[in-house]
């Protein structure tokens, strides 16, 4: 919440601080604020302002359920405060709650029936739930309407852009291009809206199979939003990593038993999504999604890293004691997904650092990791518009740095004798399931059946950026897609190790 919190500076005792942690916010320093608005709260635990801000820290570092609680309690302090009822719309959005968001939106829209961002939610959420005729009829109407003309250039965007998420299936893709490309350069527009109109225009000019053009808008959305990030540092921390968790590190085992627990890892863009959706239409395993719970409680034992990921890297801090505590506190968040459930799963790819300590937290644990052609993973990983920052991925060469540091990472888990996990790679999958899922799913301790294949009709809610891919069938069409873009990807061979074209380098192997 980068607006200004409901303060009168003269006569409020909090204004300074309030200030202080908005300025925080708007520039992009979450932890930072969370940490002295979680410290406001202990003290001011029924101001609503606080836990307003709460909710947007909490939702812009992921945490989704912490994010509706604190909205919802801004909202009930300030129930006549449309933009504290925006904030907790938006965080049920992100949570996957799409029919309470849904809810709040039309009821928030009976009193503002004109608001054309709250219709522009509406749009937005009907395409989250898969009602896109419903969502195609409201944006044609939004469109059309009198007031669309008048808005300003960067709330028209923000609505092109929803509008986009129509084309091609519901909207012309030429027609929606045009009006993008409206805004994609407009610097009048905020750089998210433009980061986003031009992530549209790259995959749209993709499925049309115009190589150039979508490689131009993705590397334009790619540099609008460029965050820093040392590829050198990274490697020296992965490293430190490695050396912390080798065989015989000497860290305990939690004693309560994990085999309850699959978590389903890999490098983003690599089929974690897919695979937890098949997995979910058993009835013996229900879905948790990506899940944060091994990462908080890394981020309760190490040290602030700055903006950089905490890591479990020393090794000192994990005795018995502190290795039962994470372990009691994860699974707390684990039993509010499901107490009966069989298994229990937890897809989020940043797992893949804390695979080691995840055996010890939770022993007996299955580990499915999924992997996929180096070169297709990076850049699926390039022409991606993520919602939280992977500074990473916005340029080639460093992408390819950071998949070799994973490849040695993973190569390092698998020769541990205590980690208990399978390889599922994406190829496979989608050329065979009935093999290869099959394999994993014994791993798992389940026989195969065919709702497996199925998981296209579900109407479950995935919240990650393969929320789309997810409600199709199973495609190959994504397998070596490098191929169509090798004019454009030599600093990523060059990083991967590759020749020119994505061949093994002279001396090397790969299996790009």
């Amino acid at each position: 919440m980068a607006k200004r919190p409901l303060t009168n500076a003269k006569s409020d005792p909090l204004a300074p601080a309030l200030e202080q942690a908005r300025r925080m916010i708007a520039a992009g320093r979450h932890p930072q604020a969370f940490g002295a608005l979680t410290a406001m709260a202990r003290r001011h635990p029924s101001d609503p302002r606080i836990q307003w801000m709460l909710g947007t820290c909490n939702g812009e570092l992921g945490r989704y359920p912490e994010a509706i609680e604190a909205f919802t309690r801004a909202v009930h302090g300030l129930p006549d405060e449309p933009r504290a009822v925006m904030g907790l719309i938006f965080a049920l959005q992100r949570g996957g709650r799409h029919e309470d968001a849904l809810t709040h939106t039309n009821r928030l829209l009976r009193k503002r029936p004109g608001d054309l961002q709250l219709r522009r939610m509406r749009v937005s959420l009907l395409l989250d739930m898969g009602r896109n005729e419903e969502a195609g009829a409201a944006f044609d109407e939004l469109r059309r309407s009198a007031e669309f003309a008048g808005l300003p250039v960067r709330e028209r965007a923000v609505i092109t852009n929803t509008g986009a998420r129509l084309a091609p299936g519901h909207r012309d893709a030429r027609e929606t291009i045009a009006d993008l490309e409206q805004f994609a350069g407009d610097e009048r527009v905020s750089p998210p809206v433009r980061t986003a109109a031009n992530w549209h225009l790259g995959r749209l000019y993709d499925g049309l199979d115009e190589p150039d053009a979508a490689f131009a808008a993705h590397t334009r959305s790619k540099s609008i939003i460029k965050h820093p990030w040392d590829p050198d540092l990274h490697s020296r921390r992965i490293d430190a990593l490695i050396e912390c968790w080798k065989d015989g590190c000497g860290v305990p085992f939690a004693e309560r038993d994990g085999s309850r627990l699959v978590f389903v890892t890999g490098m983003m863009r690599s089929g974690t999504s897919l695979t937890e959706q098949m997995l979910a239409q058993l009835d013996d395993v229900t879905p948790g999604g990506e899940m944060n719970a091994v990462g908080r409680q890394v981020g309760s034992v190490e040290p602030p890293a700055g903006d950089l990921r905490r890591l479990p890297l020393t090794r000192e801090r994990y005795d018995q004691k502190t290795i039962s505590a994470m372990a009691s506190r994860a699974w707390q968040a684990y039993d509010k997904v499901s107490t009966t459930s069989r298994f229990v799963t937890d897809k989020q790819p940043e797992n893949v650092y804390f695979v080691p300590l995840i055996a010890r937290l939770f022993p007996g644990c299955r580990i499915v990791h999924t992997t996929r052609d180096p070169v297709d993973t990076c850049l699926s990983n390039y022409f991606q518009a993520f919602g939280r920052p992977h500074p990473q991925t916005h340029d080639l060469a460093w992408l390819g740095r950071y998949y070799r540091d994973y490849e040695r990472m993973a190569e390092a888990w698998r020769a541990l004798p205590d980690v208990n996990m399978i390889e599922l790679r994406y190829e496979d999958l989608v050329r065979d399931p009935k093999t290869h899922l099959g394999r994993a799913l014994a791993f798992i301790g389940l026989e195969w059946d065919d709702r497996v294949l199925e998981f296209h009709r579900s109407d479950r809610a995935v919240r990650t950026s393969s929320r789309d891919q997810v409600r199709r069938p199973l495609y190959t069409s994504s397998v070596r897609k490098h191929t169509a873009y090798a004019a454009h990807l030599g600093p990523l061979y060059e990083a991967l190790g590759l020749g020119p074209g994505g061949e093994p380098a002279a001396g090397g192997a790969s299996d790009a």
